[in-house]
């Protein structure tokens, strides 16, 4: 199968990417595309052999310019997106450009070249924030979407709708739950509180730290990706979730536990705007394809950990900006 992977060097993407040119090059024939324009992405382009498969540098936006040399696509698979919240809330230009506009000229590529399969990484935000304790939301739920970068998710959700039915394409959309793992950039609570361990022994945590997030081990991601373009129902929406839920709070005090320090080191920043309360899915139509997450927490995590300590130099390639870029979020551009 000739399949084409954007967003190739991202978070998910390359655990993806590297779990292909690992354990299934006899399975696909692989080509990707990244607009490289964030510096965790190049960090992770230089980290591979690009005679393994053929990569294309652009912007999935631009992606009827690119000249793929008569390919043939099967499938293609979108990691492409901008995925940080606090980003959206000071830019939410970006995610608009890149989320929707992004996702709508890739279809356009599908329909212009006849390819039949797309597979569209959505997430669980899009559903919204539940305070219910028995809430968990199934794949035919009302969309809720709270922030900017939830919104165009969701958006991009409705436009895979709109060309399922209008040009009949296959597409299945994949909703994960929160990942963490390895190469995940240090916007986001786990890798930024490790990096923040590091430098300083705190972790930053917004509000009250009461605020609930489904975790789910990317390399379980993986596989429950897999898992859905093997048999997956054409035009189906799919959750990924672990089952594992923990506040903020209990994130932070794992953390610290692992580096030999307690709750003093905890120290509480406004909030967020919008901040979602607790993100839960039900991912049984997942379970009844035959799959199930593999890892628990405590080792994921400590492999997370190790990750990030043993590759301090990738981790802190761009934390200042990120640093200064987290308080953007209550600044308007």
């Amino acid at each position: 199968m000739n399949i084409l992977i954007t967003g190739c060097f991202g978070f998910i993407g390359f655990n993806f990417l590297q779990t292909c040119l690992n354990d299934l090059q006899n399975d696909f024939n692989i080509s990707g595309i990244d607009s490289l324009n964030n510096p965790y992405s190049k960090l992770n382009h230089n980290l591979i052999k690009e005679e393994n498969f053929e990569f294309f540098k652009e912007d999935i936006k631009n992606i009827m310019n690119v000249d793929f040399k008569n390919k043939n696509f099967d499938m293609i698979i979108n990691f492409a997106a901008e995925s940080h919240v606090d980003t959206s809330i000071y830019n939410p230009a970006l995610f608009i450009d890149s989320n929707i506009l992004g996702v709508n000229n890739l279809l356009n590529f599908c329909v212009k070249n006849n390819i039949d399969n797309f597979i569209q990484i959505s997430t669980d935000e899009v559903y919204g924030s539940t305070s219910k304790e028995n809430k968990f939301f199934v794949e035919s739920d009302i969309l809720n979407p709270s922030s900017p970068y939830s919104a165009s998710k969701a958006s991009a959700d409705m436009i895979c709708n709109a060309y399922e039915k209008t040009y009949g394409i296959n597409i299945k959309k994949i909703r994960p739950a929160n990942n963490y793992g390895p190469f995940q950039q240090p916007e986001k609570l786990i890798p930024f509180s490790i990096s923040n361990i590091i430098k300083n022994n705190e972790v930053e945590i917004y509000g009250d730290g009461s605020n609930i997030r489904h975790w789910l081990y990317v390399k379980d991601t993986v596989s429950g990706i897999l898992k859905v373009i093997e048999y997956g129902k054409s035009s189906e929406v799919y959750n990924i979730g672990s089952g594992i839920y923990f506040n903020n709070n209990e994130i932070a005090l794992k953390l610290l536990e692992k580096f030999e320090l307690d709750s003093s080191s905890i120290k509480y920043v406004k909030d967020r705007p919008g901040h979602d309360f607790k993100y839960a899915v039900n991912f049984d139509k997942l379970i009844a394809l035959g799959w199930n997450p593999k890892y628990e927490f405590d080792f994921a995590l400590e492999e997370t950990i190790k990750w990030n300590v043993n590759n301090i130099k990738w981790l802190q390639e761009n934390i200042k900006q990120i640093r200064k870029n987290r308080k953007l979020r209550f600044e308007s551009k």
